[in-house]
């Protein structure tokens, strides 16, 4: 006997994930005999989960020296949890950073000058970073509306990855200094690893129902590939033919759907409206009564 289940908004576990959801069975039980199977029919899954996250990823943090004339000053920089590419961080620096802490020049476009900028090469599939010298006074055509205050020998900015933070795994960066010493011009750097733009490249579906004994864990029901979806968009996933998963023999009162990355960490999604079709073969002749919330 083949059966369909579905799962929404409806069915969330209010725990904080927005991936966790529970079918409840009606009637308190759902026997599942020997032989049964379940597979996915289709998802669709909002895809609303952040890549820079300081509580799930440490990776939000970084440090940065900017010459004046005291010498070459440090500063700390914290990114609000959220998703960023490496266009929207340096969006960021130059937004949040730079120019509150009065560090740019307007040229004489009126383009305001910021003296380091991350940006992506995508001939190198890489993270650029260019450290540019700032001049020890005011270069001619230029303004300075926010009152920089010059070093008394040009120098370029410096940026810190520390050890404490897995900001460099976003941009590709192993912990340390760029450039590593103090230079008086401007300095060129590509990633030195592989950028993880994103810490989930693909979703894994885990069920209390399963009993998957050729993987660990052993309730996986399948993986779901991210593929072409962007942040703010649908993850959709409909299998080209059914991947038939062992179910566990028992009675249940519920089943407990978990969506996790591709290495079992939990996924904290700020949009719960999934829908999840499972298509259950039951092994033996038996009636469902299986509607759930």
């Amino acid at each position: 006997m083949s059966l369909s289940l579905v799962l929404n908004s409806n069915n969330v576990v209010n725990n904080g994930l927005n991936s966790q959801y529970q079918y409840n069975f009606i009637n308190g039980a759902f026997n599942v005999p020997e032989g049964s199977t379940m597979c996915i029919s289709n998802v669709t899954i909002p895809y609303s989960w952040y890549n820079l996250n300081s509580n799930l990823y440490n990776n939000v943090s970084f440090q940065y020296t900017f010459p004046d004339s005291s010498g070459q000053q440090t500063f700390n920089v914290t990114i609000p949890n959220g998703y960023y590419t490496v266009d929207d961080i340096n969006s960021y620096l130059q937004t949040y950073v730079f120019i509150p802490n009065k560090q740019y020049l307007v040229n004489s476009a009126g383009l305001y000058v910021y003296y380091m900028t991350l940006s992506y090469n995508v001939t190198y599939y890489a993270v650029e970073l260019v450290c540019y010298d700032v001049p020890n006074s005011l270069p001619a055509g230029y303004s300075n509306p926010s009152g920089m205050t010059f070093p008394t020998n040009s120098a370029t900015p410096q940026l810190i990855i520390p050890t404490t933070s897995n900001f460099g795994e976003i941009i590709g960066y192993n912990a340390g200094t760029y450039p590593s010493v103090l230079q008086n011009t401007t300095q060129e750097f590509l990633s030195n690893t592989v950028p993880d733009g994103s810490p989930v490249n693909s979703l894994i579906m885990r069920c209390n129902l399963i009993d998957n004994n050729v993987a660990m864990p052993s309730d996986i029901v399948d993986s779901i590939p991210i593929s072409d979806a962007t942040f703010g968009t649908n993850i959709t996933y409909q299998p080209n033919f059914p991947k038939w998963v062992k179910m566990k023999a028992g009675k249940y009162t519920y089943m407990n759907i978990q969506l996790v990355d591709q290495n079992n960490n939990a996924i904290v999604a700020k949009d719960n409206n999934v829908l999840i079709t499972l298509l259950l073969q039951i092994g033996s002749s038996q009636s469902l009564n299986a509607n759930g919330k």
